[in-house]
């Protein structure tokens, strides 16, 4: 392929996750069983800290995902903005899914604090385009999403 091309793709920013009002009573409900014995512990720090914990989850929870402009170019991998250089990247991996709303793309950083990068692919762009394209720039290693992003996207995070 040439180094001179590159692929481009709009995606959504993060895969929604449906959430019916069974999902927020149960949220809700924890959450106030853990107010109440956070304040019968005497702990009023670690209830305002649920509290206010619980209302960002909700927020979240609402915000319908943003269409994000994606590219891979010889320059390296752009989300939006933000520009990630074949420099600060160890190794990919693309995970290809039956449906193209899970296809995603996994970047290994170099970065102590942002080790793996998720990308959703949509469906503008095949999975094999985007491997075929990174194997000229970085070594492919089979990886999978982190542990606590798959349990939280199993209770609907």
């Amino acid at each position: 392929m040439n180094g001179s091309k590159k692929l481009e793709w709009r995606a959504f920013d993060h895969i929604r996750e449906r959430k019916d009002s069974d999902w927020f009573w149960f949220v809700g409900i924890t959450a106030g069983a853990i107010i109440i014995l956070a304040i019968v512990f005497n702990n009023i720090l670690l209830g305002l800290l649920v509290l206010i914990g619980t209302a960002v989850i909700f927020m979240a929870a609402n915000t319908p995902p943003q269409i994000i402009d994606h590219q891979i170019n010889r320059r390296g991998v752009q989300v939006g903005d933000i520009l990630y250089t074949y420099a600060t990247l160890e190794s990919f991996y693309v995970i290809d899914e039956d449906g193209f709303e899970r296809d995603r793309l996994i970047l290994k950083s170099r970065k102590a604090l942002m080790p793996l990068i998720v990308i959703p692919l949509g469906s503008e762009v095949k999975p094999d385009q985007i491997r075929e394209y990174l194997l000229e720039y970085l070594n492919e290693e089979e990886m999978y999403e982190p542990t606590i992003q798959r349990i939280l996207s199993r209770f609907g995070f």
